[in-house]
Order: structure tokens, then sequence, then C-alpha cells
């Protein structure tokens, strides 16, 4: 998945849903970085992001980054589950 599609994707999302990894317990995404062709998302802290954060701070990244977990793992979608966006 790249960046400039998942933007796309969740475009229609309401900004309120909280961003986490589909683990159990849900593993909250904080934080996003870059590195070589990589977008990376971080479960660093238990504060997650919400869609519209994402939203505001994906753009000032290249659109073509492909999106991994910050382990290296590359993530292939996403689901919805109550409040939150869980990514797979």
């Amino acid at each position: 998945m790249r960046l400039g599609e998942l933007i796309t994707l969740v475009h229609q999302l309401g900004p309120n849903l909280k961003l986490g990894f589909d683990t159990n317990p849900i593993t909250p995404i904080s934080g996003m970085s870059t590195a070589e062709n990589h977008l990376l998302l971080h479960g660093v802290t238990q504060t997650p992001l919400t869609v519209g954060s994402f939203r505001q701070h994906a753009t000032h990244f290249n659109h073509q980054l492909t999106v991994f977990k910050s382990n290296g793992s590359r993530l292939y979608g996403f689901r919805q589950s109550e409040h939150w966006l869980l990514f797979k």
C-alpha cells in the first residue's frame, strides 16, 4: 500500500477514528517517520493518532512511499472496528 492510496481510502472516514495495529490487544499508532522509500508507522506511546491528525501530517510526506510498521513489516490493508482504524 502506498501513502497516496491510503490517503485516498481514509478520506471519507470520520476524523476522530483512532489509528492502531490489528493486534490483541490493539497497539495504538502514535507517530510516523520516513526511511528510504518507506513511511513507518510507530506504536511508541499509548496516545493514538486519529484519522484527522494522520491526514494533516501525511500531506508533508511523499505520496509514493510504501507503508510499513516501524519493525519493517509491510502493511497491506486495514479494517474499522468500533472507534479504531486497524492496520494489518
